[in-house]
């Protein structure tokens, strides 16, 4: 995960001093003619395609495509204060404006922050929040939604990806109200990268981020500066944009809705909201002119269920640059990718192929998710739209990291013990509400039981995380503090797994392993995933493997057990992990964690009640030998990512 920068790499960029940038120097065409040919994401785990009841989902009104400019948001230093309020945001041309939320004055999302690595970063957020903009909508089944939640609405700020202290990192119960404010300061012990800003409320995350509170913080470095003498070459100014993506659902009335289906009673739980309208930026449908030039686009998928297949319309190649936790060692060219919601892609487009005054269109071929689809909803093929006007400059860099430039990325670490984790639905007899019996979860663990994941600070961990879902769900699993590498991914026989393996009712831990059901080889992660990494995508009917270091006190400059003392003043402790489908991570595909001192020192406070009055207690953790079928890579090289390895 990222500590502080390391020694070895300051060195390296005093030796590089102020040297001349690379720039062109190693350029590369678009469309390079030697090589392997760009890739393309396997589809054998894709959502299958089944006929739905039209009538049981709720549409949009009919809104023309292309017709709005991109939103640019503004960017500014991460620091000072920022307040989450609320406002009146035009959706579409043709939709009067709605009640929306925005963080910093932006009607709708927020501004890009931008911070420099190893600089502290002190802001203040406020909560300004006034009545829910989508009030109807909060399940008080749910863990953590409360009634006051409608008329006094919460706030919990999480940076998504950041190494933060426990007490900054937007623990999800620990909210303040309209009139309230709380300081935060952000661990920026990072490389060069995208990480995003969002709310993180327990119980009403997937309506705050859908009302608007989510935006982009940028962290630059010696190497990936913003500026245009960075060493890399990459384009900056008006050609570096960050668009934030989400598919969303409308009144005629232009507000935003949630309530998606009439076989669900509004304000209850529907499993998950499959929009019919692309918005980017806060704006549906949007055009960007652009020149014939490089483009770097970074993109945040920020929607609630789905993940998107991305390419562009004419089918030319493009580059991907970076993921969650920064640059890839070097560009990888793409014909599409795969990304999953809260994951990041850093991407390069070369428009030269593209003749002057035509148009090509950011797409999106990935199959929603079954659930939507049975209540009719449908994929949305159209994204945005990049109308082409004249020349400009069009030059890739030919590599992200080694000589003269920062260290490659070390070598994935061999795992020293591996936890078995389990994605599923599972009955939940304390809630018989329509759908509220069907309880989404990890572990088959609710978030406030007690048997919860302790590891180890300083101890590299493999997690195979099973999809075990019923469905043919794709899961998004997010890991606080961390960043990790992927492993691989591997299928196996679910139905014989579930069959002689059938999970207990809600709140006993359950994590069989998998390894006798493994139907196939393993598969190398995507080329475009095999640097950091905070959030994977989970395909069904496989076991997703990742490496996981647990940092130490020391290499963090915090200790990330330690207790801490909450604004409403409860005593807390720890971090979480959960299912970044927002849908399943309020309901409650979340679970608690802690990074324990490896001589077990420490002060083990007992979780306060939270405000459904639920308590938890520290539990054991569950560790079982490393399978034969795991893959066991070589040690790490020398260098490499500080805090991460």
């Amino acid at each position: 995960m990222p500590g502080h920068i390391s020694r070895r790499r300051l060195l390296g960029a005093a030796a590089l001093g102020a040297a001349a940038p690379l720039l062109l120097r190693s350029g590369i065409s678009a469309q390079p003619t030697g090589g392997p040919p760009p890739f393309v994401p396997p589809r054998g785990h894709d959502q299958p395609s089944i006929p739905g009841i039209q009538v049981f989902s709720y549409r949009s009104p009919y809104l023309e495509r292309y017709v709005d400019p991109l939103p640019i948001l503004p960017t500014q230093a991460a620091t000072g204060t920022l307040t989450a309020g609320y406002a009146l945001h035009r959706f579409h041309r043709d939709l009067p404006p709605a009640p929306s939320w925005g963080f910093g004055g932006v009607t709708h999302l927020g501004p890009v922050l931008e911070a420099r690595a190893g600089e502290p970063s002190e802001m203040t957020f406020v909560n300004d929040l006034r009545t829910h903009v989508l009030a109807a909508d909060i399940d008080t089944t749910l863990h953590g939604a409360l009634p006051i939640d409608r008329t006094s609405p919460p706030l919990v700020v999480h940076l998504h990806g950041a190494p933060n202290r426990p007490e900054h990192d937007g623990y999800p119960t620990v909210a303040i109200r309209p009139g309230q404010s709380v300081d935060m300061s952000f661990g920026t012990g990072m490389e060069a990268t995208t990480l995003w800003y969002h709310d993180h409320s327990m119980g009403t995350t997937r309506l705050s981020m859908f009302a608007g509170l989510a935006a982009p913080y940028l962290i630059r470095d010696e190497w990936d500066t913003g500026r245009p003498d960075n060493p890399i070459g990459l384009p900056t100014g008006d050609h570096e944009i960050p668009l934030i993506v989400c598919d969303k659902l409308f009144y005629p009335d232009g507000r935003l809705r949630y309530d998606n289906t009439p076989t669900v009673q509004q304000g209850h739980w529907a499993g998950g909201l499959c929009g019919d309208v692309m918005v980017v930026n806060g704006v549906a449908w949007p055009y960007l002119d652009v020149d014939r030039g490089v483009y770097r686009f970074r993109i945040v998928n920020a929607s609630q269920l789905n993940d998107y297949r991305l390419s562009l319309s004419n089918r030319m190649p493009f580059t991907v640059i970076g993921s969650d936790g920064g640059l890839l060692d070097r560009p990888v060219s793409v014909v599409e990718f795969d990304i999953a919601p809260a994951e990041r892609y850093d991407i390069l487009v070369d428009f030269s192929l593209v003749p002057s005054g035509t148009t090509v269109d950011l797409v999106n071929a990935m199959q929603i998710s079954i659930a939507g689809q049975a209540n009719g909803a449908h994929m949305i093929p159209d994204v945005m739209r990049f109308r082409v006007g004249g020349q400009g400059t069009s030059v890739l860099p030919a590599t992200l990291r080694g000589p003269e430039l920062r260290p490659e990325l070390p070598a994935v670490e061999k795992p020293e013990i591996t936890r078995t984790i389990t994605m599923g639905v599972t009955a939940n007899p304390n809630n018989l509400t329509f759908l509220g019996v069907l309880h989404m979860n990890l572990n088959n663990l609710n978030f406030h039981d007690e048997d919860f994941d302790k590891p180890v600070q300083g101890t590299v961990e493999q997690w195979d995380l099973i999809n075990a879902d019923a469905t043919f769900q794709v899961h998004s699993i997010h890991l606080h503090l961390i960043q990790f590498r992927v492993i691989g991914r591997q299928d196996y026989d679910k139905v014989r797994y579930l069959a002689e393996n059938p999970p207990p009712l809600l709140g006993t831990r359950w994590t069989p392993s998998a390894e006798k059901y493994v139907t196939g080889p393993l598969q190398p992660p995507a080329p475009y995933e095999t640097g950091w990494k905070d959030t994977v995508r989970c395909p069904p009917n496989q076991i997703t493997r990742i490496a996981v270091r647990w940092p130490t006190a020391e290499e963090l400059g915090f200790d990330p057990d330690a207790p801490f003392v909450a604004p409403d003043g409860s005593t807390q402790q720890g971090y979480v992990w959960h299912c970044h489908l927002t849908d399943h991570e309020d309901n409650e595909m979340m679970q608690r964690l802690r990074i324990v001192a490896p001589d077990g020192s420490g002060t083990d406070v007992p979780s306060a009640p939270d405000a459904a009055g639920h308590t938890g207690q520290h539990g054991a953790d569950s560790h079982e030998a490393v399978p034969p079928a795991a893959v066991q890579s070589p040690p790490p090289a020398a260098g490499g990512h500080a805090g991460h390895h």
